[in-house]
């Protein structure tokens, strides 16, 4: 990669370590700025599956770069064994059970929130089918992401419940993808 990648992936990650506190603010900002790292590190994947000889494409949309483009670049049971690896089955289970009791919804299109894409959400989080997994797994953290950066953005209490757990998720997927992208 080139410099200018190194450093911005090197001077975010910093900006987000130094996110420290336990206050709403402070998760609701690790998460956007994990977020921003996590959304340059997709947004090269099209690049190298083209000199892959993957891809013939530049131009990906940003949901399924953000999602399937990034497991097929890394591959889902490579994704899901680096989650093992960090001990995040238990934020996997918070968040199968936020979308399960409905405590959030986790699509919403124009504002408009569709049971049925977040229960199809939640089968491929509870399938046996490893691409369908890694891919739900990556949907809940975009689709959370555009929920934020295009919905209400004021902080209530509880909304911790669904930072705390993409956060550490991020902070597993973020150097993880980084290092197959330097590779």
């Amino acid at each position: 990669m080139n410099q200018y990648f190194t450093d911005f992936y090197t001077n975010w990650t910093k900006k987000a370590n130094n996110i420290v506190g336990n206050n709403l603010e402070n998760v609701y900002d690790k998460y956007i700025t994990l977020f921003v790292i996590y959304n340059i590190l997709y947004n090269h994947i099209p690049y190298k599956l083209i000199s892959n000889g993957i891809s013939e494409s530049r131009k990906i949309d940003d949901n399924k770069a953000a999602t399937e483009e990034v497991v097929k670049y890394i591959g889902a049971k490579a994704l899901l064994d680096e989650l093992t690896a960090n001990n995040l089955g238990a934020d996997i289970d918070i968040i199968k059970n936020i979308i399960e009791q409905e405590d959030f919804h986790i699509k919403i299109n124009h504002g408009k929130y569709n049971r049925d894409d977040d229960l199809k959400i939640l089968s491929d989080l509870q399938s046996t089918d490893l691409q369908k997994n890694a891919v739900a797994i990556l949907k809940v953290i975009y689709h959370v992401r555009c929920n934020i950066f295009h919905g209400n953005k004021d902080f209530q209490e509880y909304q911790r419940v669904i930072f705390e757990p993409l956060t550490r998720i991020l902070l597993a997927i973020n150097p993880f993808l980084y290092n197959r992208l330097n590779v």
